[in-house]
């Protein structure tokens, strides 16, 4: 268990969170750590400012059904031992989101804060609207929406779907701005 969970620096052997997926850590005792990458300013017309990501470095875990894939919901298995899956067997209990395919039993990182994509069931993709909230759902590795306006969801919220609407329908991905409580 690292000293210090928010490291100045931090080293991951793939160089990118979104593409971590190594079977032994460079140096274990990172295991947990949180950092934040900033994503550089965009060139165009408008110029799109910088945004924040906040990661958690993980362990996936090796028994489940359903290895994890880009923008699959990470639940906790053990907190304190920073095991994750995407089993969804308690909804109030997500780590994050995958940004890559992993190992079974592999380490990554997992985006808990920041604009990312997730996975959500097909048919709920369609209808996303800005503002909906986003939580875990009864399938394996998918998200589900629960509309704006309406009842707050019982479950653990991830976040929001982002401003502007970006999703992808043929991959049942949609932009959110990630908000999941950290992990002590």
């Amino acid at each position: 268990m690292p000293n210090r969970f928010e490291n100045p620096a931090i080293y991951l052997q793939s160089g990118d969170p979104e593409k971590e997926n190594t079977p032994n850590l460079h140096a274990p005792g990172l295991l947990g750590s949180r950092f934040t990458v900033i994503q550089p300013t965009g060139r165009g017309t408008p110029a799109t400012q910088g945004r924040a990501k906040r990661y958690q470095l993980v362990k996936t875990d090796s028994t489940m059904t359903t290895g994890p894939y880009p923008g699959a919901v990470a639940y906790w298995v053990d907190k304190s031992q920073y095991l994750v899956t995407t089993a969804n067997t308690n909804l109030s209990a997500i780590a994050g989101k995958f940004s890559n395919l992993v190992d079974k039993g592999n380490y990554t990182c997992v985006q808990f804060g920041g604009p990312g994509y997730v996975k959500l069931l097909d048919a709920d993709v369609a209808s996303a609207a800005v503002g909906d909230y986003v939580i875990g759902s009864g399938t394996v590795g998918k998200a589900t929406r629960a509309a704006a306006g309406g009842t707050y969801p019982v479950t653990q919220v991830m976040g929001r779907v982002g401003v502007p609407l970006t999703k992808s329908a043929s991959e049942a991905l949609v932009m959110v701005d990630l908000d999941i409580p950290e992990t002590l």
